[in-house]
């Protein structure tokens, strides 16, 4: 099953078209979409590294846009429309977990769902419907997203094909300890304060 999306996508991103695919994965990735735009990224960077960060930058762009329709599916349409796509990807006790600590680290969490592998519609639709700060949820959105898809353009810049294997499998793994590293020193510098 993996092996013939991995198809799909390289196949994809040769087409004059991929450009826009990218942007539109990266958009409904944010709320509803469940491939998240980094494979595009990465086929889309090899096939093209001058335009790297050009490529990271609007990934980030749509990202962060679908970002704010997943917020505001939260925030306006829960119970109608955000309860049926928890309900759909079978996310409801994910939801529920999260409810408990949100409001105290929201921001935290969205950097988190915004870096790492967990769902970042999640994170989207949450915000919106715990309704923490619009502009600090943005904010926290465009950096932790445009985190990771710069760092993947960065990797495929100046190393290439000899890193598009590492990243297309263990990237999860990656940006959850680069998040973990950023988030004990957070707290060793708020500590030591």
């Amino acid at each position: 099953m993996i092996e013939k999306i991995y198809t799909k996508i390289l196949y994809l991103s040769k087409k004059k078209y991929a450009f826009a695919l990218l942007l539109l994965v990266a958009f409904l990735e944010s709320f509803i979409f469940p491939i998240p735009p980094d494979i595009f990224l990465i086929f889309l960077v090899l096939a093209h590294r001058n335009k790297a960060f050009y490529l990271a930058f609007f990934c980030t762009i749509f990202s962060v846009a679908g970002g704010i329709l997943g917020y505001f599916i939260g925030s306006i349409f829960f119970d109608s429309l955000g309860q049926g796509i928890l309900d759909y990807y079978n996310l409801n006790e994910k939801f529920s977990k999260f409810s408990e600590n949100y409001e105290k680290f929201g921001n935290l969490i969205v950097a988190a769902g915004g870096f790492t592998p967990i769902p970042y519609k999640l994170i989207t639709i949450f915000s919106g419907f715990v309704k923490i700060d619009f502009f600090e949820f943005t904010i926290t959105s465009f950096f932790s997203r445009g985190a990771r898809f710069f760092l993947i353009a960065t990797l495929l810049y100046f190393f290439g094909k000899k890193i598009e294997e590492l990243l297309i499998k263990k990237f999860g793994l990656i940006s959850l300890i680069l998040f973990l590293i950023i988030l004990i020193t957070y707290f060793i510098i708020k500590f030591l304060n």
